[in-house]
């Protein structure tokens, strides 16, 4: 059996990234396509959180998505986790978050987690996503959220350089008082690779790897 997997993304460029990593990471028969919706993401910056028009969108594309003969859906963006449950009741198939399986990662084996995120709608989600889970596993965890202020409007104009720099600061600022790093979205695992192996003092985790991990596992279910 090939398995569809559906991509829902709310920023563009991902796309190679995640097919990268199912082309590593997957072990079955597979197939990918992707929906890209950056008007989802730009409704969420600029209302500071989740909108009615994003839920429609996301629940949207899911709908799309199954009818267009997905066995799978993927999030790539953890701005919509929320709503994940909301789409849930509109299809039959499955739906995975990008960053369930780095928060469980996270709070099963770290207790001062510093979580930043480029986008401020991504961090008050992705803190509470913590909690949930610590509070789901009954553990004890100590949260440091940082928001990386102005790196994502450098990235929408073009500005890699300037983006790049903010992040780089902001990870080095919670090595010095957190266990671990959780980088609240998928755009920022690039940034993290270019620290160099011997200045990483702590783990920083990233959600793409951590989710297609969890995809594959999903993807032999659906085959066996």
């Amino acid at each position: 059996m090939k398995v569809n997997i559906c991509f829902i993304n709310t920023i563009t460029g991902v796309e190679k990234m995640f097919n990268s990593l199912c082309s590593e990471l997957i072990d079955k028969d597979f197939t990918t396509s992707h929906i890209s919706d950056e008007t989802i993401i730009k409704s969420i910056l600029k209302n500071g959180g989740l909108t009615k028009y994003a839920a429609r969108r996301i629940c949207s594309h899911a709908a799309a998505a199954e009818e267009s003969g997905a066995d799978i859906i993927q999030f790539t963006c953890s701005s919509v986790t929320p709503v994940i449950d909301s789409a849930l009741n509109l299809v039959d198939i499955p739906i995975l978050s990008v960053d369930s399986p780095m928060a469980l990662e996270a709070v099963s084996n770290y207790f001062s987690i510093g979580v930043t995120a480029t986008n401020p709608g991504t961090l008050t989600p992705s803190t509470e996503l913590l909690i949930k889970t610590a509070d789901r596993l009954g553990k004890k965890v100590n949260i440091t959220p940082l928001l990386c202020d102005g790196a994502y409007d450098a990235l929408f104009r073009g500005d890699t350089e300037t983006h790049d720099r903010i992040v780089l600061k902001n990870l080095q600022k919670l090595s010095d008082s957190c266990d671990v790093i959780v980088l609240a979205q998928a755009s920022m695992s690039r940034v993290a690779e270019k620290i160099p192996e011997n200045d990483r003092i702590i783990p920083v985790l990233s959600s793409p790897r951590s989710a297609i991990k969890e995809l594959a596992n999903q993807v032999r279910k659906l085959t066996e």
